[in-house]
């Protein structure tokens, strides 16, 4: 080191001058030599996504790219998720669930998704895994019978079994086991396919054309004419077919009954007159032989073919309950019958479905679906709900937080976020991926809020995939639903704004259930998007 000690500003002046010259003869890097030392801790630190770190004097700047720049054990490092995952973005299946490397915010995440009811997480040799339509979808978890082989759902996709290699018969075997190869029996054969006339809802409210579902999972019974003796009883499965196999003498007139009511264990539903008898629909009368096909249509003239829809609703809920819940189904039961004013609503464990001329709700699947999610809050999580008139404006947050969510769980159910009810005027719909509905500026967390607040909110946290829309492009259905039996239903909920379970409580249990990465795109829907005041107050921590 040089000293100097110039005695006016000039010579200081000259002497600088003179010293660049020198340094730069040298080939020495003035700013490197002019630089403040680096002042970044032993640990290192993260700058944005840029690693920073000491190299004696000198700041080493790393720029983690697709990686993500965070505390690595107890120093600071450039993290890949999806290499210390070994996942690829071609994905992999572990039953139905989809794992890849995915990105967002321009870095690697590791995107776990389980595939929504009626598709399968499937991998095929040189592509990606994907979501592809179930090809299991028309056996369903009872199996069903082709003639005497029986083909049921085995490691993701339909196998059939000769039941006559063994001696034995395709037959149902009860309501557990549901069709299955099993010891002769039965003098007679009755085979076919029960379907019934829909009306589906148009994104308007208004109802589309007739087209012909199968009832899946309906009770189905092969009945003597003369004394109305049932014979046999099955379920029908997932492409509506049927077998039953029964004794009778030769020549009686028997018929086919079909009763929109399922006693499976894993989809126990049932859809009741007003009055409280099952709806029920009868086929033609045929003489007793063997084989005889007997197709049933559920016909929209009979005054019938909407139980069957109901039932139908029921179903797919009851497999959301299951495969996407991770719980056990109850029985529900739905009142409904064509022409009844009773009024749409859940009460005391059952839901209730208006049948007037003016406004039938028999075929509005969200309505039905809506009522079904106030069951499953109620059953499944929590409802401290006060009940009473809504229409969308804000209201009490624990009403808004009930009806909110009961519309969300019919758009999650059916993957689509469109809410339809139909009237004789026509009907009217919402679009809860394409509306926003903010609170009011100065909102507090005691503030009234729009049920529709909660509905948009929750469906963009679920909505991941490529036509997401926000940052949460990693979340799913599954992920929001469990909110419901893994919080809701048995935590300590924090008195904070209203008291009891509101939309507040959801978001705790969000960030308790899925950890702080999601913090940013949960900030931009309830924040900026909608202007609730959340608090990121739980106990997962504060986000960053």
């Amino acid at each position: 080191m040089i000293e100097t000690r110039p005695s006016t500003r000039s010579a200081r002046s000259g002497r600088t001058a003179w010293l660049l010259v020198l340094l730069a003869a040298c080939g020495d890097n003035l700013a490197g030599e002019l630089a403040e030392p680096c002042d970044a801790p032993a640990e290192g630190r993260c700058n944005g996504n840029t690693l920073e770190t000491c190299a004696g004097d000198e700041t080493l700047a790393e720029p983690c790219d697709l990686a993500t720049c965070t505390l690595d054990g107890d120093r600071y490092a450039c993290i890949d998720p999806c290499d210390e995952a070994g996942v690829t973005e071609d994905g992999t299946c572990s039953g139905n669930t989809l794992t890849r490397c995915s990105f967002e915010d321009d870095r690697h995440v590791v995107e776990t998704i389980t595939c929504d009811v009626g598709t399968r997480c499937t991998e095929v040799a040189g592509q990606p895994a994907e979501c592809a339509v179930d090809p299991c979808a028309d056996v369903g978890p009872l199996g069903r019978c082709q003639g005497n082989n029986l083909i049921e759902c085995v490691g993701g996709g339909p196998q059939m079994t000769d039941c006559s290699a063994n001696g034995e018969v395709c037959g149902y075997a009860g309501d557990t086991e549901g069709y299955a190869c099993i010891a002769p029996t039965g003098a007679f054969v009755v085979h076919g396919v029960v379907r019934y006339e829909d009306r589906p809802p148009l994104p308007d409210g208004a109802l589309g054309p007739i087209q012909t579902l199968p009832a899946r999972s309906a009770e189905v019974s092969i009945v003597l004419d003369q004394g109305s003796m049932v014979l046999a009883t099955a379920h029908t499965a997932d492409d509506g077919s049927y077998l039953l196999r029964y004794d009778a003498t030769a020549g009686d007139l028997v018929h086919v009954m079909v009763t929109a009511r399922s006693t499976v264990p894993l989809r126990p539903f049932r859809v009741n007159r007003t009055q409280n008898q099952t709806h029920a629909f009868g086929g033609g009368s045929f003489a007793a032989a063997t084989p005889v096909q007997q197709d049933v249509l559920v016909t929209d003239a009979s005054g019938t073919s909407e139980a069957f829809n109901i039932l139908d609703q029921g179903v797919l809920a009851m497999d959301v309950i299951r495969l996407q819940m991770d719980q056990t189904p109850q029985l529900l039961t739905a009142r409904w019958s064509r022409g009844s004013n009773n009024g749409t609503y859940y009460s005391n464990g059952g839901i209730f479905l208006l049948g007037a001329a003016s406004d039938d709700d028999g075929y509005d699947d969200t309505v039905i679906l809506h009522e079904i999610g106030h069951w499953v809050e109620d059953v499944y999580g929590r409802s401290d709900s006060p009940g009473g008139a809504h229409d969308g404006s804000p209201t009490d947050p624990n009403l808004a937080w009930s009806e909110g969510c009961s519309t969300y769980f019919a758009m999650a159910v059916r993957d689509r976020p469109h809410y339809m009810d139909s009237n004789a005027g026509g009907g009217w719909g919402y679009d809860a991926d394409a509306t926003v509905t903010a609170l009011a500026a100065g909102s507090t967390l005691a503030s009234d809020i729009s049920e529709d607040t909660v509905t948009e909110i929750l469906w963009d946290i679920a909505d991941g995939g490529a036509a997401d829309d926000d940052l949460v492009s990693t979340a799913s259905h599954r992920h929001v639903l469990l909110v419901w039996p893994d919080h809701l239903a048995t935590a300590n909920l924090r008195s904070v704004g209203e008291s009891g379970v509101d939309l507040v409580d959801f978001l705790d249990g969000w960030f308790i259930e899925q950890g702080l990465a999601s913090c940013a795109g949960v900030r931009g829907i309830v924040d900026v998007d909608h202007a609730f005041p959340y608090d990121y107050g739980s106990s997962a921590g504060a986000c960053p």
